[in-house]
């Protein structure tokens, strides 16, 4: 009796031991990941919260467990950052690759050109693990003196940071971002100054230049012409008079919560170190963040005779219907520049009285 006992103590001793391997096979070292997939870890997460992420995400049951096989496999030495787990990963994978920070990868990260740096930190926060709070906090507590050997204006820092595509790592901190941008920064001037035609005029007025020439117009092809306007200014020393510089100290009186639809007469005497209707030579700062293309046009210092340009326009008035171009006219004569301009405040004013708009380079329209 007592060795039937015995047998069946251990079959019994044997079928669970087969049976927790067996669970223990097919719970970690069968595939789990059907495609190739993302899996992120933030600077704040805690080793629990790991723990638990993983078991959520990947419907792990038995939290003592698995804790415990984490814990042998030293998963508490984690690293933050972007991971990728591969088609065919089992658990134990997912665990090996977790633990090895060389295995955290990079992202493309891209930007256009903004206001504000609010702008930025808001696009940081959303596709990095970097905060946004603390991104504008180092943004401007950071020694740039020391990096450029000189005194930085707060109003040159926005020039630093050149809209582009970057590849870097998600888990990059606020600190590395910023080292990043001047790197870079400083590796585009590098190559462009060796090449440029433009005499003195520093990198800070180039971009300066590039700002309002990035707020006149989208259209690439036209942005030569629109440079020329304003060197051609500078060099006979008379004031830019940009529309886009009035509409930034309108911007910046609100918060750059809001921004006009028509600069007016009025608006013109607003009184901002802005203002290139009133201020004569280049406003302190940039007003955006140039891009790449509105930076190349001011290089290029392309010969004209312009110093007008107005935004061009056409009415249709058996449609009544006002069509705007993405295309500028320019005019080296005061009495054409009126001309064109009168042709695009009466656009505008029809445009105000309910005729409907329409893009031509855009979409289909009759403006004929």
């Amino acid at each position: 009796m007592k060795k039937n006992k015995f047998i069946l103590l251990t079959l019994f001793v044997i079928v669970i031991f087969f049976s927790t391997l067996f669970y223990f096979k097919k719970s970690y070292f069968s595939s789990i990941i059907s495609s190739d997939q993302s899996f992120f870890i933030n600077k704040s997460m805690t080793y629990d919260g790991l723990i638990i992420k993983l078991k959520k995400e990947f419907n792990i049951s038995g939290y003592i467990g698995f804790s415990l096989f984490c814990d042998k496999k030293k998963l508490y030495n984690f690293s933050s950052g972007k991971y990728l787990f591969k088609s065919g990963f089992t658990l134990n994978d997912i665990i090996n690759e977790l633990r090895i920070p060389g295995n955290r990868k990079t992202i493309d990260f891209s930007f256009n050109s903004f206001d504000d740096f609010s702008e930025l930190a808001s696009n940081l926060a959303s596709k990095t693990d970097i905060d946004s709070l603390i991104f504008m906090n180092k943004v401007f507590a950071y020694n740039y003196d020391s990096v450029f050997n000189r005194n930085v204006s707060l109003e040159e820092i926005q020039s630093f940071f050149i809209p582009n595509t970057y590849n870097l790592y998600w888990h990059s901190s606020e600190i590395d971002f910023i080292n990043r941008m001047i790197k870079e920064y400083k590796n585009f001037w590098s190559s462009r100054l060796s090449n440029s035609t433009i005499i003195n005029l520093s990198p800070f007025e180039i971009s300066i230049i590039a700002s309002i020439v990035e707020k006149e117009s989208s259209n690439h092809s036209e942005m030569d012409d629109i440079a020329s306007v304003y060197l051609n200014r500078l060099e006979k020393n008379m004031k830019l008079q940009a529309d886009p510089t009035v509409n930034f100290c309108f911007k910046k009186t609100h918060d750059f919560d809001t921004t006009l639809t028509r600069v007016k007469k009025d608006h013109l005497k607003m009184n901002c170190q802005y203002n290139t209707y009133i201020i004569k030579g280049l406003p302190p700062g940039p007003i955006c963040s140039p891009s790449i293309q509105s930076i190349d046009a001011v290089l290029k210092n392309k010969t004209t005779d312009y110093i007008f340009m107005c935004a061009k326009a056409k009415i249709n008035e058996k449609t009544k219907k006002v069509c705007f171009f993405d295309s500028h006219i320019f005019a080296n004569r005061y009495f054409q520049h009126l001309k064109n301009a009168k042709q695009y405040q009466k656009a505008m004013d029809k445009f105000e009285v309910g005729y409907k708009i329409c893009f031509p380079d855009r979409e289909n329209c009759n403006c004929n």
